[in-house]
C-alpha cells in the first residue's frame, strides 16, 4: 500500500521536519508561542504554496469521497496567525505540481500535518502560556481526526497504482524539502 510505503519512504525527511520545528520541545518543555507563531507560519507557507494545485488535480471521486472542501485549511492557519499577531508573509510560490500522483504524495504531508498537529494543540493547551492561544488550524477536524486520515489513506491506497507510486513518493519528498527549505 502506498500509504505505508510513504511512510517508510519519507521517515528521514519527516524526522528533519520534525527537527526544525523544535517538535520535541512540545512534549519535553521549553516549546513557546514564538515557536508555535513559527510552526503554524511553516504550515501556513506550504498550504499556500501547494493546497489549490494539489486540491485541483485530485479525481472528482476522491473527492466526494475525502469530503475535499472541508480539508482547505489556509484560512485557518491564517487566522491563527493573525490572533498570535503575526504578520503574514507574501508567499511566492515557487513550486510546482508536476502530476495527479505527485499530487497525492503532496496531500499526504498536509494531512499527515493535521493529525500531528493535533496531537500538538491537546499539549500545548495544558500549558498556562497557551490558554488564549488559537487552535483552529491544529484542530480543524476535531474529534473526527482519526476517521478523516483513515478514510484518507484508504482513498489514497486506492487510488495510487503501483505504476504512479514513484510519482507520489516524489511529491511527499518535494513537500518535506519545501517545509525544510523555509528560512528559520
Amino acid at each position: 500500500m502506498i500509504s505505508e510505503k510513504l511512510k517508510s519512504g519519507t521517515r528521514h525527511l519527516h524526522d528533519l521536519t520534525e527537527e526544525k520545528f523544535n517538535s520535541s520541545k512540545i512534549f519535553e518543555g521549553g516549546f513557546d508561542i514564538e515557536d508555535y507563531r513559527k510552526l503554524l507560519l511553516y504550515n501556513y507557507e506550504m498550504l499556500c504554496a501547494f493546497e489549490k494545485d494539489v486540491f485541483s488535480l485530485i479525481p472528482y471521486q476522491a473527492a466526494a469521497d475525502l469530503h475535499l472542501e472541508k480539508r482547505r485549511k489556509i484560512k485557518l492557519a491564517e487566522a491563527d496567525l493573525l490572533a498570535l499577531g503575526a504578520n503574514l508573509p507574501k508567499v511566492q510560490v515557487l513550486s510546482s505540481v508536476d502530476s495527479v500522483a505527485e499530487a497525492w504524495g503532496i496531500f499526504y504531508v498536509m494531512e499527515g500535518s493535521t493529525l500531528g498537529g493535533n496531537m500538538i494543540a491537546k499539549q500545548l493547551s495544558k500549558l498556562n502560556e497557551f490558554k488564549d492561544a488559537p487552535f483552529h488550524y491544529f484542530r480543524c477536524y476535531g474529534t473526527h481526526t482519526g476517521s478523516y486520515w483513515k478514510t484518507f489513506k484508504e482513498v489514497l491506497d486506492r487510488e495510487i497504482n503501483p505504476a504512479d507510486e514513484e510519482d507520489c513518493l516524489k511529491g511527499a519528498e518535494n513537500a518535506y524539502r519545501f517545509l525544510l527549505n523555509l528560512p528559520d
